[in-house]
């Protein structure tokens, strides 16, 4: 078969997801053509299960990760890829390893144990172009987590790379991540999975604009809720914390973990006075540069829960606190106006003073004026006064 008549024909293949079910729900009523990529991402015993049912399938072949240590990581390379490519010939293997941008004398003879993370990554690379080149009964692969653990600098040429291969075999694809950026350069369509159900299916932008799963939350940096939406009013529960909508019906709602403003005192200044309500620490994380806490409200008819960026030490943080005219926040799609606008929206409101040298470190002025304190202030069992911003309550229907 040439080469055309090859792509030509994974091109027209299909793979058929809907029998796959989650909850009694399947996971897709979209195939997935040949030469298209599905990013599933999710709980990683939920993305597995889905990985392992999808591998089954006649034309598709699963490319499992190189082992990193034990007995299989002495494997030479060129058997590893034998049995997950089905090519034999050296020659045609090391002509791939090099064309994924392994070192030159890295080769079919190489240990598998003489890699490191991203050396790995690039054999299991080179494994999906090997097939895609060899293998035409295979139209689609599947992938858990082929970047993981890779560098961020160097996981921008590996997704390149694989991104590549993929589509100049037109091999369908599909794989797992924790990154969007991959599903986006992949120009990938993405499933996200919670407890054993879809929680959604879409592009990038919807995963992250409107997210329901945990995973997309988290990255959108957002707590994630239901609501409903009545005479003109967004109510959360039983809690106080509403705002305007021209919206009806329910609603899914994401609040962002810097939305809201934390003080020790009831009557900080800070507060606006529309929904301050009492709060309990019952968790502390560290996430990268950031620190959250997690709050329970003390009254669930005045407070939600929610998790909250207490501390921000991230380069990004530091360059806005040195560039203060950087520009105002983009507006959401459903923005009606609130009753009484935040102090600094107003017009011929004074400009926030910029931050004293690594005072961008500090989110919450009313948890204490410097670290030492703040840090002591946010342990587990601590009570905290919040208020949301709702004017940055992003919004849409259950039904989009």
């Amino acid at each position: 078969m040439t080469a055309g008549g090859e792509s030509s024909r994974r091109t027209a293949s299909s793979l058929d997801l809907s029998d796959i079910r989650l909850s009694g729900d399947p996971l897709s009523t979209q195939p997935l053509h040949g030469g298209d990529a599905l990013v599933l991402m999710g709980r990683e015993d939920d993305v597995t299960a889905v990985l392992r049912a999808v591998g089954t399938r006649t034309g598709v072949r699963p490319v499992p990760a190189p082992a990193a240590a034990g007995r299989g990581a002495r494997e030479r390379v060129g058997r590893w890829l034998r049995t997950h490519s089905g090519v034999t010939d050296p020659a045609l293997q090391q002509e791939v390893l090099t064309r994924v941008g392994l070192a030159s004398d890295v080769g079919p003879r190489t240990r598998l144990t003489d890699l490191d993370t991203t050396g790995r990554a690039r054999v299991r690379i080179a494994a999906v172009a090997l097939v895609g080149a060899h293998a035409p009964a295979t139209t689609h692969i599947v992938l858990d987590a082929p970047l993981a653990g890779v560098p961020g600098h160097q996981r921008a040429g590996l997704r390149a790379i694989l991104a590549r291969e993929l589509t100049a075999h037109s091999l369908g694809a599909v794989l797992s991540t924790d990154s969007p950026v991959d599903a986006l350069v992949l120009d990938a369509r993405i499933i996200e999975l919670d407890a054993e159900q879809v929680a959604q299916e879409g592009d990038v932008t919807t995963i992250l604009g409107k997210p329901r799963g945990g995973l997309s939350a988290a990255l959108g940096g957002a707590n994630v809720m239901s609501g409903l939406a009545r005479r003109g009013w967004l109510s959360i529960g039983h809690s106080q914390v509403r705002r305007r909508t021209e919206l009806d019906g329910p609603v899914y709602l994401a609040i962002p973990t810097d939305a809201v403003t934390l003080s020790v005192d009831e009557f900080d200044p800070a507060f606006r006075g529309e929904f301050v309500f009492e709060t309990i620490v019952i968790g502390v994380r560290d996430d990268g540069d950031t620190l959250q806490v997690r709050l329970s409200p003390v009254d669930n008819e005045a407070g939600l829960p929610l998790v909250v960026d207490v501390l921000d030490a991230s380069p990004r943080r530091a360059w806005a606190a040195i560039t203060p005219d950087r520009g105002g926040e983009p507006q959401q799609a459903d923005q009606p106006a609130d009753d009484q606008p935040s102090r600094t929206d107003q017009p011929g409101a004074p400009a926030q003073p910029a931050p004293a040298s690594g005072a961008w470190a500090v989110l919450h002025p009313g948890l204490g004026p410097d670290l030492t304190t703040q840090l002591s202030r946010i342990r587990m069992g601590s009570r905290l006064w919040a208020e949301v911003d709702t004017q940055r309550i992003h919004v849409w229907s259950v039904e989009v």
